[in-house]
């Protein structure tokens, strides 16, 4: 697990609700702190689409998680306005083709932008090699996207 302290938190802020940067992300979980907690559950309800309607589905043809894309417009409907949110916390995963997960956290909370990375292997090992090389690869995604951090100990 690695932790980053985003410096420009407004350049970053810009890029996830006016970009692309983290569109092709799933969310697990999502959190906004106005005048009160805003919580959003990732787990897509197919039930809810019309017939035929696209909503995201799995290689095998199962629901899967909503994506980032598909997520922005409504969180970003709870915050936007003069008043900067005290918290917005959001859980995004990437599931791998073995069943791995790697995943980012990205927290905003007393005027601080923190970046988690963490990694779930779906079989247990002693072995921290593909951990190592989803934590280099988020570092290398941050680095692609001119994103300025400072590691946390």
């Amino acid at each position: 697990m690695i932790v980053l302290k985003i410096e420009n938190i407004k350049e970053l802020m810009g890029r996830l609700f006016a970009g692309d940067m983290f569109d092709r992300f799933h969310v697990s979980e999502c959190e906004v702190t106005t005048f009160v907690t805003f919580y959003a559950g990732g787990k897509l309800h197919p039930e809810w689409f019309d017939t035929g309607e696209s909503y995201g589905q799995d290689r095998a043809g199962r629901p899967e998680i909503v994506t980032w894309r598909q997520l922005k417009p409504f969180i970003f409907s709870l915050i936007k306005g003069k008043k900067t949110p005290s918290k917005i916390c959001i859980n995004f995963c990437h599931y791998m083709e073995n069943g791995d997960c790697g995943s980012l956290r990205l927290q905003y909370e007393k005027e601080e932008l923190l970046l988690f990375t963490g990694f779930m292997q779906r079989n247990f090992s002693l072995d921290k090699e593909k951990q190592i090389e989803w934590d280099e690869n988020c570092l290398q995604f941050i680095k692609r996207n001119n994103i300025t951090s400072t590691h946390v100990e």
